[in-house]
């Protein structure tokens, strides 16, 4: 038996041991189904004949315990299986099951050591365990409802007969993730180790000394923490929790519907019945297109991505001792921040050592915070501190081994600091521009070593927002990028990385949906609709909303610059209902965005925001006008997918991953849809191509399908 391995020792303890040949880390599927069916079988056999006094469940695997469900097969599942074949896999679930049914219930204690990460199936596994030792440090729980489905081998009716409906709703809804000591406080584990030695140690001493352990839930009289759903205290859970989840996910995230249903559901029966009703939702979601969405995208490519399928293949990985930022603003500062919370040395300058020290203190301000919550220490935050130079003098910069600029968005001024900075840093220094828009290849022609120029596009604020975007110029060499990425996963952060063009990825998608959101409100559409069919479509702000945010006078400089741009290369600039609009909200109205006291928006001191009433009279003093709800909708989500294509089509972004990544982590593309471009799969690549050309005989060419987009309909070639 080649997964599993049975060993037993002088004191009849049987260790079960993990070992799933040819993978880094074991994981539930096919290959785990047979070995453990294969393997509970013998240790009945075992256990019978006598001389067992106890089972431990352990890995071979260094520093990992168990991975969880094999998600390539559920991906490779068909998703409109006959009747008969979802019997068949309802069984199939049933009896993935049975053998941690068995293993509870053998009539000898069972003690499991986590070495690693147990996360999904791997703490379902765990949870049939007796008894649970982890070393400290490792991560537990079941983050199922991160990729759209739900613990299906037990997970969510063993949480919920030990920690309580509300609790179990809680943890296995969000998907959390808890350290050893986080799990051990919620008696999810009960012992914590120094290391794997003193792991074996503790918990085979505990099965010495138990020999007579059983689950709770198998005793007699075991009742469920907190009650049954018919409990007084819980008919505020069971009547309007439903309504909750509903209202929290806008009714797009089956996975946390299930949950919610599944874990009353079971609170309510026995624990065999409880078993066989999970069996039933988590084959509901198995076959629902969201979970198919998200665990493409948040398992299988991003996983790719983390593992650098975008990076060129330099064999040396690049660690970043010393950074350098120049701009002591909040994205400046933003940076600063998480880089000395990653033990980075960083010296933040600007032009005066006011400014500089104004930086500093936001970093003093973000982990001060952090203390009072609980989640730094007073001693980190002074390490942190520590670590952040602030400076007024580029000589400080002379042994940093990469240089970020944020300043102002302006050639002139990036092109000034450019040159002062490469006087004074080493040859090997990466130079990284932090912008939005501005084509890094033209940035870089103020460079004197533009191979080791490059864009590194860190979204506000940045010591939250988890993705970068890295734009590689056209003379960046393979081994900057690499220093860039490198760079980029030290400070925590997922990169993607595309080839420059203006606006590059993120923002020049995000700029189709703010541009419908312009064009239907000069259009006369109630603002409204605009922003509540954003919501509904799952996106965490509007169009109208998301460019206050940005700020409106920032769009109209940077739309000028790009005017401006167009008319030195002798092109003809054309104004369109967006740039329209922007003008009017800027000059006519001085509504240029939140910071800037309101923009589509009113932000009142110590007041709920609202939309600026004034928006009616400038844009549909007549009445506003009725299009289909539905139009609104798909218009705000059709014209990123599009223009995705078209960068795509144009070389801009070349792996389909740091697309559907860069959509959803940086501009809030709706994460059930899995991203621009598994949106489009998911819709049906050829109706995708027919709602498209409807949009577009309505609304114009911005709904246009580009040929790339209508020759893989022809294919039916999804984007992979």
């Amino acid at each position: 038996m080649a997964y599993i391995r049975l060993e037993k020792d002088n004191d009849g303890i049987v260790e079960l041991i993990f070992d799933q040949p040819g993978k880094s880390v074991n994981t539930m599927g096919r290959e785990y189904d047979e070995a453990m069916r294969e393997a509970v079988t013998q240790l009945q056999g075992m256990v019978s004949e006598g001389g067992v006094s106890g089972i431990y469940v352990r890995s071979a695997k260094p520093g990992q315990f168990f991975a969880g469900g094999d998600i390539n097969e559920m991906l490779d599942m068909d998703l409109n299986p006959s009747e008969a074949k979802k019997t068949e896999m309802y069984e199939g679930l049933m009896a993935t099951k049975a053998p941690l049914r068995i293993l509870e219930t053998l009539g000898v204690p069972v003690a499991v050591g986590l070495n690693g990460p147990a996360l999904g199936g791997g703490f379902e596994i765990a949870l049939a365990c007796h008894y649970r030792v982890a070393i400290k440090g490792v991560q537990v729980g079941l983050p199922e409802a991160m990729i759209g489905l739900m613990p299906g081998a037990g997970g969510v009716v063993r949480m919920t007969y030990l920690l309580g409906m509300q609790e179990a709703i809680g943890l296995i809804s969000q998907g959390k993730r808890l350290k050893a000591d986080q799990a051990l406080e919620k008696t999810l584990l009960h012992e914590l180790a120094n290391d794997e030695a003193d792991m074996h140690a503790k918990a085979k001493a505990w099965i010495k000394t138990n020999a007579g352990a059983t689950q709770p839930w198998d005793q007699d009289g075991y009742q469920i923490p907190g009650g049954g759903p018919d409990e007084a205290a819980n008919q505020g859970l069971t009547f309007f929790g439903p309504a909750n989840v509903m209202v929290q996910t806008k009714n797009l995230m089956p996975a946390q519907n299930a949950i919610f249903a599944c874990v009353v559901d079971c609170a309510r029966v026995d624990f065999d019945t409880a078993q066989k009703i999970e069996g039933r939702y988590f084959l509901s979601l198995l076959l629902d297109q969201t979970a198919r969405n998200m665990m493409t995208a948040f398992f299988v490519q991003m996983e790719a991505l983390n593992k650098g399928a975008s990076r060129p293949d330099v064999a040396e990985r690049f660690v970043c001792k010393k950074l350098g930022i120049l701009g002591a603003g909040q994205m400046g500062a933003g940076i600063a921040t998480v880089a000395a919370q990653k033990g980075i040395s960083v010296v933040l300058k600007d032009i005066s050592q006011e400014n500089a020290d104004r930086g500093r203190a936001y970093a003093q301000a973000f982990y001060t915070k952090g203390v009072a919550k609980g989640k730094i220490t007073e001693s980190k935050m002074a390490e942190c501190m520590a670590l952040i130079q602030a400076s007024a003098d580029y000589a400080d910069l002379s042994d940093c081994d990469m240089v970020i600029e944020a300043v102002f968005e302006d050639r002139k001024v990036k092109a000034a600091v450019t040159t002062a900075t490469e006087a004074v840093i080493s040859a090997a220094s990466v130079y990284a521009s932090n912008t939005s828009a501005l084509p890094i290849s033209e940035l870089a022609e103020a460079s004197v070593r533009p191979q080791n120029f490059i864009g590194m596009h860190f979204f506000s604020p940045a010591e939250r927002m988890p993705l970068v975007e890295i734009i590689r110029g056209k003379q960046t060499s393979d081994e900057t990028l690499a220093k860039a990425f490198d760079l980029a996963q030290q400070l925590s952060k997922t990169p993607i990385v595309v080839n420059d063009a203006p606006g590059f990825f993120t923002t020049r998608v995000i700029a189709k949906t703010i541009t419908q959101g312009a064009i239907m409100l000069e259009e006369g559409v109630n603002p409204v609709l605009i922003e509540s069919a954003a919501r509904d479509n799952g996106s965490p702000v509007g169009p109208l909303a998301a460019i206050d945010e940005i700020s409106q006078a920032t769009a109209y400089k940077n739309g000028q610059q790009a005017k401006g741009d167009a008319e030195a290369q002798g092109k003809v600039w054309q104004d369109n209902a967006a740039s329209r609009v922007l003008d009017r909200m800027v000059n006519e109205f001085e509504r240029c965005g939140k910071v800037h006291g309101g923009g589509y928006y009113a932000y009142p001191a110590g007041g709920q925001k609202h939309l600026w009433p004034g928006l009616k009279d400038a844009f549909a003093a007549d009445g506003y006008q009725d299009i289909p709800y539905q139009d609104i909708k798909d218009r705000l989500t059709f014209s990123q997918c599009l223009e995705a294509v078209r960068a795509m089509e144009e070389g801009v972004v070349e792996n389909v991953g740091d697309g559907n990544i860069g959509s959803i982590m940086g501009i809030g593309f709706p994460a059930q849809t899995g991203g621009v471009f598994q949106g489009i799969n998911a819709y049906g690549l050829r109706e995708f191509v027919a709602r498209a050309a409807e949009l577009e005989a309505k609304y114009g060419s911005d709904f246009a399908a580009p040929k790339l987009l209508i020759d893989r309909a022809e294919r039916l070639e999804l984007f992979r």
